[in-house]
């Protein structure tokens, strides 16, 4: 919600410094872009399948763990203190193996994040190289994202960090 309206305030700071100036200004849809581009449906895919193997993984280990505890239950009486000790042994092993199996396949920094950023990343590229091309070529002074709702290119005229930095060492002195 922050961001849509910083995107706002920015968007409406531009429009009506367009009134003082003659300033070009496009947007894009980047979360249309990557539905409707055929690479990036490939990807996907490629991303999809990975991740299914995974799943099935997870499937068959979550199956190991049902089943050692169904038989844990069903053989209790039966079972002498050492071997049920044993077996719920092994089932918190292979409890811990599963979460830790999740953790490195899907967790934060897990192999289907990397995988996805892996395959999106010369995707997310192209599509900046023909922005930044689009932009230089035909004048436009900033490009905004309206799905992220940020500047996705300015002009460097409009750079301020310079000016900021050199302002503040200013004010230090």
């Amino acid at each position: 919600m922050r961001r849509l309206i910083m995107a706002a305030i920015a968007v409406s700071s531009v429009v009506s410094m367009a009134y003082c100036a003659d300033l070009k200004i496009g947007f894009i849809n980047s979360e249309w872009i990557f539905t409707e581009y055929e690479g990036t449906k490939e990807a996907q895919e490629k991303f999809n399948k990975e991740v299914a193997k995974w799943e099935q993984e997870a499937s068959k280990k979550q199956k190991e763990i049902k089943d050692l505890k169904d038989q844990i239950e069903k053989q209790s009486l039966l079972l002498s203190n050492e071997r049920k000790k044993a077996l719920e042994d092994s089932l918190n092993n292979k409890v811990a193996v599963y979460q830790e199996f999740l953790q490195k396949k899907f967790g934060q920094k897990g192999e289907a994040l990397v995988k996805n950023e892996e395959l999106t990343k010369p995707i997310i590229e192209k599509i900046n190289k023909i922005i930044e091309k689009i932009a230089k070529d035909e004048n436009y002074d900033y490009i905004f994202d309206a799905r992220a709702g940020g500047i996705i290119f300015a002009k460097q005229s409009y750079d301020l960090n310079s000016r900021v930095l050199q302002a503040l060492a200013k004010e230090e002195k």
